[in-house]
């Protein structure tokens, strides 16, 4: 289900070699920086990152089953 609300958000699946857990990583680029979520395998929470794509600054470490927390990954690209 959040693999949906992801692509609906405008977000595509990459491969990312640098990580460290089992998961699936999402990338939207945007004009001024990208947002990478990072959703573990066996896990509720997500990992948002906004920034560089290989620098980017975590902004959000939780549970992505708050509607609230889900509403912020489809805010227009910047």
């Amino acid at each position: 289900m959040l693999t949906v609300q992801l692509a609906n958000a405008g977000f595509y699946k990459i491969s990312w070699p640098t990580q460290v857990a089992e998961g699936t990583t999402f990338i939207r680029p945007g004009a001024r920086e990208s947002v990478r979520v990072f959703v573990p395998r066996d896990s509720s929470e997500v990992e948002v990152y906004a920034g560089a794509l290989k620098e980017g600054r975590l902004v959000y470490q939780g549970p992505a089953s708050a509607a609230a927390q889900l509403a912020l990954l489809a805010l227009p690209n910047n």
